[in-house]
């Protein structure tokens, strides 16, 4: 049994209990996300927010992109991160007003649509239900926009550049037009700005943190663990966009296991991954989703035989999308 049976064992929420809307298989990027579960009464969490910003993306020469969809992409990225504290761990007696630091964070990408995809009662149980009465704090990591997705700043901020061309930031996504490679400046925003701010509201520094993220976000999780595992204890990679630029992210992965064989072993005991899958995209050939399946199944394998007990998978038979409401609901579960 590995350790996350283990541990859900003894957690009282269940699947059943908890509510989430429905995701499209397809990102929604017309209708505005209902943000409505922040000014809700009674969801056990108190909300706060800060808006963060990132200059435009460095663009190596020649880039393959005319000058216009330059000026188009080339964009600075802007951010609102909202930090859910339970309510109940709330210091009222502090005159600088901060919190109690928790001892669990749990940072999400993609934070408009997470908020989109939880309800009230989802809140409630995660702050009532947790283990040893710890409820974990939840930072959403965001974008300035009113909808589910900012499609280009996420594109260049979850993708790593390439190992081959590791001096070229950004570059031109095969068959888009946009920009990839931000991975490494997204991470140090995150640890320079995000997190010292989180800190600051909690009031010291967490003891387990962990990271999720879907699709290009699922990428930039597994960067994190194969860059910089120091970052996080714990890792939520949701159907990960393993196919992108050829299965870069394995050469990530066959980079990380090169590491000296003590560091690998003390990795394999302090951090903990959780792999979800689709099981069935609709938009692929029956050879496709063979080959695709096949590709995920032979990773999470590979993840599992290094990091052993603290490593778990699982397949959904979903599509890409619906998996991202399905990811988060077992991710909150089991942090």
């Amino acid at each position: 049994m590995s350790r996350y049976q283990g541990y859900l064992a003894v957690i009282p929420i269940i699947m059943a209990g908890l509510t989430m809307s429905t995701s499209h298989a397809k990102p929604d990027l017309t209708t505005p996300v209902n943000m409505n579960l922040l000014h809700a009464e009674d969801t056990g969490y108190h909300f706060v927010h800060h808006d963060f910003n990132a200059p435009p993306p460095e663009l190596p020469l020649p880039v393959d992109m005319d000058s216009r969809d330059i000026q188009n992409y080339a964009k600075p990225r802007q951010y609102r991160v909202w930090l859910a504290v339970p309510t109940k761990q709330t210091d009222l007696s502090s005159a600088a007003g901060t919190t109690k630091a928790p001892k669990k964070v749990l940072y999400m990408l993609d934070g408009n649509a997470v908020i989109d995809d939880l309800s009230k009662d989802t809140l409630q149980e995660i702050s009532t239900s947790s283990l040893n009465d710890i409820a974990p704090t939840l930072v959403f990591i965001g974008y300035q926009t009113p909808y589910r997705f900012d499609v280009d700043a996420r594109a260049y901020d979850f993708t790593p550049p390439l190992l081959d061309k590791a001096d070229s930031n950004a570059f031109k996504e095969e068959n888009r037009e946009r920009l990839n490679g931000g991975a490494e400046q997204f991470f140090s925003l995150i640890e320079k700005e995000i997190k010292p701010w989180v800190y600051e509201q909690l009031g010291e520094k967490p003891n387990q943190e962990a990271l999720w993220g879907h699709s290009y976000g699922g990428l930039f999780v597994l960067y994190n663990l194969f860059e910089h595992p120091e970052s996080y204890q714990q890792f939520f990679s949701a159907d990960p966009s393993l196919w992108w630029q050829d299965g870069e992210m394995l050469k990530y992965w066959s980079r990380y296991q090169e590491l000296p064989e003590s560091t690998l072993a003390e990795l394999a005991n302090t951090k903990q991954i959780r792999l979800t899958f689709s099981g069935s995209p609709e938009q692929l050939t029956s050879t496709e989703v063979s080959n695709t399946s096949t590709r995920k199944a032979d990773f999470a394998k590979e993840i599992e035989e290094r990091f052993q007990k603290n490593a778990s998978h699982q397949f959904y038979n979903q599509s890409h999308g619906e998996v991202f409401a399905t990811s988060l609901l077992d991710t909150l579960k089991r942090f």
